[in-house]
C-alpha cells in the first residue's frame, strides 16, 4: 500500500487553497439576500446547503461534512432542462433553495449530503458563495462552508478525561455546467483536527475505533485526516425521470450508510460523534472510491467499489490501496421533507489491529422542515457490523430545533452494543482486567487459594446507552457569519459489568461555534 504524504508534498498547497477560498469569499460574497441565483431567477441566492445537513468531519462531527460531491448549484445560466422545475413537478429550488443537477429527485441543493448521500431537500444551509475568475459566471456555481467548534470537554466518571479541543472542517466545491442536462463537480474537504485534538483523540466515554500509537482507541474519538475528501463527479439526465452519476474520490465517501453525522441537519449543533459511528457512516473518509448510480423518479440507487482499510495514524497521508471492497445503497425521498435509505457493504480488513472482513447493514430515516426563523430536523439510524471478532450494533434518534433564528435545542438518544470496552483505555486508565487482577492478588494474600475468577478478561460485548441534551445561542448572526455559544450534558445507561470500570458518569461540554451565515 502506497502512502502519499501531504506533510512533504501537499501541506502548503492545501493551506494555500483554504486561504484562497476564504479570501474569495470575503471579497466576493454571494449569499446576500436579494441576489439572484444562476438558472433560477425566482429564487434567492441566499440559498445554500447546510454544512451539516448536507456536513466528514466533524465540527463536532467528520468533515466529511459538507455537501454531497453532487452538491453545488445548478450550472444552468438560464433555466434547467425542465424549465427550472423539478422533473417530478416540484420546483428545483425548494422553498428558495438553489437548484442543483446533483440534488436528487428534487434537483435541490438543500438535498446534498456527504458523498452521494441525500438529506431532506427542505434542510437549512450555511455557506459562502464565490466565483472563479477563469470561468464564465453563468457556467459555474462555487461555494465554501465549514464549521469550527472550540470546546471545553469534561468526560465524567472513573474513566473520564477533560480537554480543551477543536473539532472542525472546511469544504470548497464548484459545479460546472457542461450542457443543459449535464454537469460535473470538484470538491475538497479539509480539517485541522490532526493539530487541534488531544493526544489519543477527543475524550468521549464508550467511543472506540481506529488506533493511536499502535493501540486501539477506547474512550476517545480519533481526529479526522487533514485531507478528508478530494473528489470529482459527473451527472447527466437521459430523460425527464432518469439521470445517472459517476463519483471518484481519493479520498471520498462511498455508498454506505446515512449521510455522515456532521452533514445531517439533525446533528447540526451536536459536537459529539455517535458511539455507533463505525456501524453507521464510518466510510465518509475512504482512501479510494468509485461510485456509479442513477436517480429514477424519487429513488436513488448507487454502488461503490473502494479500498476497505480505514485511515492510518498518519493524518496527513492518503493511504492508497487496491479496490477490494464494495457496497450498495438505496435511497428514497417521498417528499421534500424526508430521506429514507438502506445499505449493505462488504469491507475488507478495515481495522489494522483486528484483521478480518466486515459486513455492514444500515437503515435510516431523516426528516427536516424549515419555517420562519428556524427549522426542525430529526434522524433515526440503525447499523450492524458482522465480523469474526464479534458484532457491533447501534441505533440512535437525534434532533435539532432552531427557533427565533438564534436559539437551538438539540439532543440524541443512543444505544450501542460493542466489544472492547473492558480493557485499559487510550488514556491509560485501567480496565476490568486490572481490577480483577488486583482483587485476585488480594484474595491470594488473604490465603484463600487460587480459585479462578468468573469475570471475563476484556472479552464480550457491552450494551451502553447515552442521552445528550444541549442548547446553543447565536451571539452574533449576519449574512456572512454566525458565532454561537452553547453547552450540553450527557447521561449514560451503564451495564452492570462495566460499573466497576466506569461508575455512573455524567459528561458535559461548553462550546464556541463559528460557521458561515445562513443562506436558507
Amino acid at each position: 500500500m502506497h502512502a502519499f504524504n501531504f506533510a512533504r508534498y501537499g501541506r502548503l498547497t492545501m493551506v494555500g487553497i483554504l486561504a484562497a477560498t476564504l479570501a474569495a469569499c470575503a471579497s466576493d460574497p454571494k449569499n446576500v439576500a436579494g441576489d439572484v441565483p444562476l438558472g433560477a431567477p425566482e429564487t434567492r441566492l441566499s440559498s445554500g446547503h447546510d454544512m451539516h445537513a448536507g456536513h466528514d468531519m466533524h465540527a463536532g462531527h467528520d468533515m466529511h461534512a459538507g455537501h454531497d460531491m453532487h452538491g453545488g448549484h445548478d450550472m444552468h445560466g438560464g433555466h434547467d432542462m425542465h424549465g427550472g422545475h423539478d422533473m417530478h413537478g416540484g420546483s428545483g429550488s425548494v422553498h428558495g433553495t438553489m437548484p442543483s443537477q446533483f440534488g436528487g429527485p428534487y434537483q435541490s441543493m438543500g438535498a446534498l449530503g456527504s458523498g452521494t448521500a441525500l438529506v431532506p431537500a427542505d434542510s437549512p444551509g450555511y455557506m459562502w458563495h464565490f466565483n472563479l475568475p477563469f470561468v464564465d459566471e453563468d457556467k459555474q456555481s462555487c461555494m465554501a462552508h465549514g464549521e469550527f467548534k472550540f470546546s471545553y470537554n469534561n468526560q465524567g466518571g472513573r474513566r473520564g478525561a477533560s480537554s480543551l479541543q477543536s473539532q472542525n472542517w472546511l469544504m470548497s466545491m464548484c459545479e460546472f455546467k457542461v450542457s443543459s442536462t449535464s454537469a460535473f463537480m470538484i470538491r475538497g474537504m479539509f480539517t485541522f483536527e490532526p493539530w487541534s485534538s488531544p493526544r489519543g483523540g477527543f475524550p468521549q466515554l464508550f467511543q472506540s475505533g481506529e488506533t493511536y500509537g499502535g493501540v486501539g482507541i477506547v474512550d476517545a474519538q480519533h481526529p479526522h485526516n487533514f485531507v478528508s475528501e478530494l473528489s470529482i463527479g459527473f451527472t447527466q439526465a437521459l430523460t425527464e425521470s432518469f439521470r445517472y452519476y459517476v463519483y471518484l474520490g481519493f479520498p471520498g465517501d462511498r455508498e454506505d450508510g446515512p449521510p455522515a453525522f456532521m452533514h445531517r441537519p439533525s446533528a447540526l449543533e451536536n459536537p459529539s460523534v455517535p458511539l455507533s459511528h463505525h456501524a453507521h457512516d464510518a466510510g465518509h473518509i475512504t482512501n479510494g472510491v468509485v461510485s456509479f448510480g442513477f436517480d429514477w423518479e424519487k429513488f436513488r440507487l448507487g454502488m461503490s467499489v473502494f479500498h476497505g482499510r480505514e485511515p492510518g495514524e498518519d493524518r496527513l497521508a492518503i493511504d492508497i490501496g487496491s479496490f477490494d471492497s464494495y457496497s450498495v445503497r438505496l435511497q428514497y425521498m417521498p417528499t421534500e421533507n424526508w430521506a429514507l435509505g438502506t445499505s449493505y457493504a462488504h469491507v475488507r480488513n478495515p481495522e489494522a489491529n483486528h484483521p478480518g472482513d466486515v459486513d455492514r447493514f444500515t437503515a435510516f430515516a431523516l426528516y427536516s422542515k424549515r419555517f420562519d426563523q428556524g427549522y426542525g430536523s430529526v434522524s433515526a439510524v440503525f447499523g450492524r457490523n458482522l465480523e469474526k471478532h464479534g458484532t457491533l450494533t447501534g441505533g440512535l434518534v437525534e434532533g435539532t430545533l432552531n427557533f427565533e433564528d438564534r436559539h437551538y435545542l438539540y439532543g440524541r438518544v443512543e444505544y450501542v452494543d460493542k466489544p472492547g470496552l473492558t480493557g485499559t483505555n487510550i488514556f491509560g486508565q485501567p480496565g476490568l482486567s486490572s481490577i480483577v487482577s488486583a482483587e485476585h492478588d488480594e484474595h491470594l494474600d488473604a490465603g484463600h487459594g487460587g480459585e479462578e475468577s468468573s469475570t471475563e478478561n476484556g472479552a464480550g460485548n457491552s450494551l451502553v446507552g447515552a442521552f445528550t441534551l444541549g442548547y446553543a445561542y447565536d451571539v452574533y448572526a449576519s449574512s456572512s457569519l454566525r458565532i454561537g455559544l452553547g453547552a450540553d450534558v450527557t447521561f449514560y445507561d451503564v451495564p452492570t459489568q462495566l460499573k466497576e470500570v466506569y461508575g455512573d458518569p455524567v459528561s458535559f461540554m461548553l462550546n464556541l461555534r463559528v460557521r458561515p451565515g445562513r443562506s436558507f
